[in-house]
């Protein structure tokens, strides 16, 4: 038969122990400092009659002679204001170098726009011309007749670089351009070559 059952109140430790925590009250060491010396310091910066008119706490809420610990730090109020007025001329010499560069910048995109529109404006108001507009179109002219000249167009049948030349709008951006989007590009195609080649 099988051995009687004891009770567990009569077992010397208790089965269930939590031995994987630690005791409350965190380190013993912040509780009960074994070093004098914070003591010590503690003693010097806060005395037990650091609110005392005349108490020699350094960091207390009165000191004595605090007028004239203030005029060491501080020699004079003339040293004070040069101080500040140092501080002042070096804030505005900064302001007026970044004034500068940036009326720099500024001519400079301003000479650029101006550039850029003498180069695509119209020669009249209403009509397209300017230097780029002009210089695209007698491009596609000069390849039109090149190509009519050669003798590429048969009769009744449009070569695919006739198409292709035709169906540009002369003057703007060429179809094979990319459209700027904020999505990720695929690369360059460096295989491509304009139809008809």
């Amino acid at each position: 038969m099988s051995a009687p059952l004891r009770p567990l109140a009569a077992l010397s430790r208790p089965l269930l122990r939590r031995a994987y925590a630690a005791p409350a009250g965190g380190n013993p060491n912040l509780v009960h400092p074994s070093d004098s010396r914070s003591d010590m310091l503690k003693q010097m910066l806060y005395p037990p009659d650091s609110y005392a008119p005349t108490s020699s706490s350094p960091v207390g809420a009165y000191h004595p002679d605090h007028l004239e610990r203030l005029r060491t730090v501080i020699p004079s109020a003339e040293a004070y204001e040069t101080i500040e007025r140092a501080w002042q001329l070096y804030q505005r010499e900064q302001r007026e170098e970044r004034k500068v560069q940036l009326k720099a910048k500024y001519e400079s995109m301003v000479e650029a726009c101006d550039e850029l529109e003498r180069i695509t404006r119209s020669e009249g108001e209403d009509a397209k011309g300017g230097l780029y507009h002009r210089l695209v179109y007698d491009l596609a002219v000069a390849q039109l007749t090149q190509a009519k000249r050669r003798g590429e167009q048969p009769k009744g049948k449009k070569t695919a670089e006739q198409k292709w030349l035709e169906t540009r709008v002369e003057g703007l951006v060429p179809r094979e351009s990319w459209v700027p989007v904020e999505s990720r590009g695929k690369g360059w195609n460096y295989d491509w070559q304009r139809p008809g080649k």
